[in-house]
């Protein structure tokens, strides 16, 4: 069985490289950093030139019909690279909506989002719970809906052209809503976060739908939420993987330049050792991302593969960073020299929508019950 990507797979990725090792310098990164937007507009606009923000978008409404695995190939260059971009939202919302849209809000979303001239968001985190079971509370008003709740974390949640909302009925029905930021009753607040992205946290009080902006309608509502989610945990494990590999190469040629005693620090056992325990992570981090993001392009059951590969996400992408930082001691505080910036990438997805033990006791309930 050949698992090597296809032709076309691997001139999508080498685009995106291309576009991205011209665009992302480290002067360009800090300046948006610094902006209030806090996104890289000009790249936007170029990846959406090059057509590579409309992959997941179907071909009738002006994109490439990819799947899951098309995504990650981009996302992981975004790891490598680390522009401020709502590529992952975009990215897994577009798929979402490909799968479980009506015609109606396909139509009038998907294709300003193949060119990237909308982009779309998911509000998938709440405090204190699982980002499949949402607590945001969904009532039915006669052919309307209304949501009550308060979402974390919601990226680029202000300018996005609809967020996607999981929500739960009293009856505990999981349904996924459509909501564009300016609906009534919706208030956005920024909050700050460890790697510059703009989060906001969404408070809904009230806040009228129309039937239309339920996604997947009621049949297919907890489908809809599943499907979201797994692919938004997957794509976090991709920035994980391109993240995680540029921290390697960039430790490897650090300690193999950087001397003490006249010889490399990369000669010292334990460097050398520590850096051998970050290549098997890396391994491990993009083996099980890769397999979770194959099960999903074929729609194949995956709770296991996606918390598997959010749990290496995770758990080695932690020991990468610190190990990044280490191996570099005090330059690796210097914002003129990158390696500070994979270490806080890698710290937020490793928090974002559950840590390493949340996967360890997902993967423990899925394995009882098979039992």
């Amino acid at each position: 069985m050949d698992f090597s990507f296809t032709d076309e797979q691997k001139a999508l990725r080498d685009l995106a490289e291309q576009i991205l090792r011209d665009r992302c310098a480290l002067e360009r990164l800090k300046q948006v950093e610094q902006s209030p937007v806090g996104m890289d507009e000009e790249l936007w606009s170029e990846l959406g030139k090059a057509g590579l923000l409309g992959v997941t978008v179907p071909e009738e409404f002006g994109g490439s019909s990819g799947n899951m695995i098309e995504a990650c190939l981009l996302l992981e260059q975004q790891g490598r690279f680390l522009p401020l971009l709502p590529l992952l939202p975009h990215l897994v919302g577009c798929l979402t909506l490909g799968r479980f849209g009506s015609e109606e809000i396909r139509e009038q979303i998907l294709p300003s989002a193949a060119t990237g001239q909308s982009w779309l968001t998911a509000a998938l985190s709440e405090f204190g719970a699982d980002p499949y079971e949402p607590v945001t509370a969904a009532s039915p008003d006669g052919e309307r809906w209304r949501l009550f709740g308060t979402k974390l974390g919601v990226p680029w949640a202000d300018r996005a052209e609809i967020i996607l909302v999981p929500a739960r009925t009293a009856e505990g029905q999981k349904l996924l809503f459509a909501v564009p930021p300016g609906t009534r009753g919706v208030t956005l607040e920024r909050q700050q976060t460890t790697n510059w992205e703009p989060h906001f946290r969404m408070r809904m009080q009230s806040t009228p739908l129309p039937a239309s902006a339920l996604i997947g309608g009621p049949e297919l509502g907890e489908a809809a939420v599943r499907y979201l989610v797994d692919r938004y945990l997957v794509g976090l494990c991709a920035i994980a993987s391109g993240a995680c590999q540029e921290a390697v190469r960039i430790t490897a040629q650090y300690s193999s330049n950087r001397k003490q005693f006249d010889k490399p620090i990369a000669m010292f056992q334990a460097v050398g050792q520590r850096m051998a325990d970050s290549y098997i992570d890396n391994e491990a981090v993009q083996l099980t991302m890769w397999q979770a993001a194959s099960r999903l392009a074929e729609e194949l059951p995956s709770e296991r593969e996606v918390a598997t590969a959010k749990f290496w996400a995770a758990d080695a992408g932690h020991r990468i960073g610190h190990a990044a930082l280490h191996i570099h001691g005090g330059i690796s505080i210097d914002v003129d020299y990158p390696i500070h910036r994979y270490f806080l990438w890698l710290k937020q997805i490793e928090y974002t929508l559950g840590a390493a033990t949340p996967q360890l006791v997902r993967l423990g309930q899925l394995l009882a019950a098979e039992t």
